[in-house]
């Protein structure tokens, strides 16, 4: 629909992006009576989504990828067949105006909404002070996989900066899975700080053991063509590194900062309990910061994992409703803490708060059970009939 000089597309609900958190909440609202009957649209820059948790078993071809394969999201497909009350839009988003709940994109008419859902997600990148950071390859996005998919076949070393969960994966799985030499650095002083001591113990250990040459206590200064320098516990220092990949934070889509939205001093997206940073705007997964009130000095704590942006649809799709049906908002549920699977090639740990259990076939056939269990979740009509490109 548009308005009567034909320049704006009308919508109810305007969905921005489109992965765990924006595909979740398309399925929430069409569970519903009243939600079925809402226009939707959603916005993403790609048709179709890796199963990110698993990323790096799909990098190094432990596990196939593609659609067929169960390993990719038709998410545009799922939505288009949905019914004629809701697209998919691919498109980049270029600004907002919050007074008028309109988006612009980078083709097209603008989109105006009733309700309009911020779930662009986060990037994997270094700051743009590092110097030679461009360099670095992530695997989140279908443009990053493609391009660190295609360097890998290559021999020689490789540095994983950042001893996170990621961090620790990728070094895992590449000392698993490929021949090349993997050094990871960490500026930290155990591996994955988020999680109890000793499973930083047990993940430097397994590491170790497949050959992981691990740095703690030790920055990236820059990262050249062939070789990184370092600053360690001995002093600055270069290396071997034909190749690099960034596990050392997630930074915001550079876009919201053109939104007119408030945002905290690391550049998220400030949202309310009730996930709402405005009249009919809303924020969930990566790209929010929950503040129990505007003058609250800290956030939630955030996991920033796939799982928490699908509990966020949750609620941004009750209070959606409600507020179509005038019913009073929810408070988001605060998730502290979740099981966590950290698999690094032969290696892999359980980890729930202070209990570490290393269970390396188990862990690896739930994990993938998960994924299979979540592609199920949005399997929509009919199955592709071509691989993903």
């Amino acid at each position: 629909m548009t308005d009567q000089q034909g320049e704006v597309d009308e919508c109810d609900v305007l969905i921005l992006g489109g992965s765990f958190t924006g595909i979740e909440l398309v399925r929430r609202l069409r569970r519903d009576r009243v939600g079925r009957a809402l226009r939707i649209r959603v916005v993403d820059r790609q048709r179709e989504h890796l199963y990110i948790p698993l990323g790096h078993e799909l990098l190094c071809e432990r596990l196939p990828f593609g659609v067929e394969a169960g390993t990719v999201l038709a998410s545009a497909r799922y939505v288009d067949e949905l019914g004629p009350e809701l697209a998919w839009i691919q498109a980049e988003v270029t600004g907002f105006d919050p007074s008028t709940r309109t988006l612009t994109r980078a083709e097209g008419r603008p989109i105006r909404a009733r309700f309009v859902v911020f779930c662009l997600g986060s990037e994997v990148r270094p700051p743009a002070s590092l110097p030679g950071g461009e360099r670095l390859l992530a695997y989140k996005s279908a443009a990053e996989f493609e391009r660190a998919h295609d360097v890998l076949r290559r021999e020689g070393s490789v540095l994983i900066v950042g001893g996170g969960i990621t961090g620790v994966e990728i070094a895992g799985e590449l000392a698993h899975a490929t021949r090349l030499k993997v050094t990871m650095i960490h500026a930290g002083s155990r591996l994955l700080p988020g999680l109890c001591e000793r499973a930083g113990l047990e993940a430097l250990a397994g590491l170790r053991a497949q050959g992981v040459e691990v740095l703690l206590d030790t920055r990236l200064l820059e990262f050249g063509e062939s070789s990184a320098t370092i600053r360690g516990p001995a002093g600055e220092r270069r290396l071997a590194a034909d190749l690099g990949f960034w596990a050392g934070g997630l930074q915001p889509p550079p876009v919201i900062a053109s939104l007119g939205l408030a945002r905290d001093r690391g550049g998220w997206l400030i949202v309310d309990p009730q996930l709402q940073c405005g009249e009919g705007i809303f924020a969930g997964g990566d790209l929010a910061r929950i503040y129990e009130r505007p003058d609250a000095p800290e956030p939630w704590p955030t996991m920033q994992r796939a799982i928490e942006g699908i509990f966020a649809a949750s609620t941004i799709a009750t209070n959606i409703l409600a507020l179509v049906r005038g019913k009073p908002l929810r408070r988001h549920r605060l998730w502290s803490d979740f099981p966590h699977g950290v698999s690094m090639g032969a290696r892999s740990l359980v980890v729930f708060g202070p209990i570490v259990v290393g269970a390396a076939r188990l862990n690896i056939w739930f994990r993938r059970f998960l994924m299979r269990q979540y592609m199920r979740r949005y399997r929509g009509r009919h199955r592709a009939s071509s691989p993903t490109s």
